[in-house]
């Protein structure tokens, strides 16, 4: 029993922190937005924070495909298969 609460706390860890890591990832993709219309465009900081988004949102998906993957395998293994 205090496996599956121990897992329960781990899979609400992941998501929350899959969460952050998409919340931050529009923070910088609008930053990048933001610098590159300025009146006097900041390019490589604004390339910069678009990068810093894009990797941000890839760890954010890779967390959760991880998650899913995660809760089938043990939902399988649970049946017996």
């Amino acid at each position: 029993m205090a496996a599956r609460g121990r897992m329960r706390l781990e899979a609400g860890v992941s998501i929350a922190l899959a969460i952050v890591l998409a919340a931050a990832s529009l923070y910088f993709f609008s930053n990048s937005m933001a610098l590159i219309t300025q009146e006097e465009p900041r390019v490589a900081a604004s390339i910069m924070a678009a990068v810093i988004g894009i990797v941000l949102l890839s760890a954010s998906v890779t967390l959760i495909r991880t998650w899913v993957i995660a809760r089938a395998y043990e939902e399988e293994r649970r049946e017996g298969g």
